[in-house]
């Protein structure tokens, strides 16, 4: 599986499309798949009543803010996407023998899918405990008051936003064939975009 590799071996997974005749195909269905995932997360949370723990942005309604996210998710993803590798192929214009947009695509989708996934995971367990019967004020107060679930629960968002600035400096590199200073420049240029969509709309 792909997004299982782009997790664990993402310097591999990238090469390994780079190879391909149409690389961004597979890293577009990562990409889709795991907004897939925040879809189906979405719709749960929202029919279980819960609400957004964390401040919204654009005057939306806390009280429905799960059926709009639920929409808007899937295309957000890949948005974020397809404009993270636009702002590596931009910054990398002057690059030689570079590959094309779908493989700056491709290894932008193996950047952004491996870093969202994880960063789903305490959505998951959240719709998981709500659709058993759990109260929101039991979630909140699991992940508010100091110990492991917290800790457990900081961890996977620090270490999603780590994966991000590493993954996409790697991509950078990559497209580069070297490193330096301009490819970890681009890589956290693309990452600040793709961090920025997640807080901005996901929640």
């Amino acid at each position: 599986m792909m997004l299982t590799s782009a997790i664990f071996k993402p310097g591999k997974t990238m090469r390994g499309l780079l190879k391909m005749q149409h690389p961004a195909r597979r890293a577009m269905l990562a990409v889709g798949g795991v907004g897939v995932l925040y879809l189906i997360t979405s719709a749960i949370l929202g029919f279980t009543g819960a609400v957004p723990t964390a401040p919204l942005f654009f005057g939306l309604d806390v009280d429905n803010y799960y059926f709009w996210q639920m929409i808007f998710v899937l295309p957000m993803t890949l948005a974020a996407w397809l404009v993270s590798a636009g702002v590596i192929r931009v910054l990398e214009r002057r690059e030689k023998d570079r590959p094309g947009f779908g493989g700056t695509a491709a290894l932008a989708g193996v950047a952004l899918s491996s870093s969202l996934f994880l960063v789903w995971i305490p959505s998951a367990v959240e719709a998981a405990f709500m659709a058993v019967g759990m109260g929101q004020g039991e979630w909140v107060g699991l992940i508010s008051n100091p110990g492991p679930w917290q800790t457990v629960y900081l961890v996977f968002y620090a270490v999603a936003a780590a994966l991000t600035l590493r993954n996409f400096m790697l991509a950078a590199r990559l497209l580069r064939k070297k490193s330096g200073l301009g490819a970890v420049m681009t890589g956290l240029a693309a990452a600040a975009v793709a961090i920025g969509a997640y807080v901005a709309f996901i929640r």
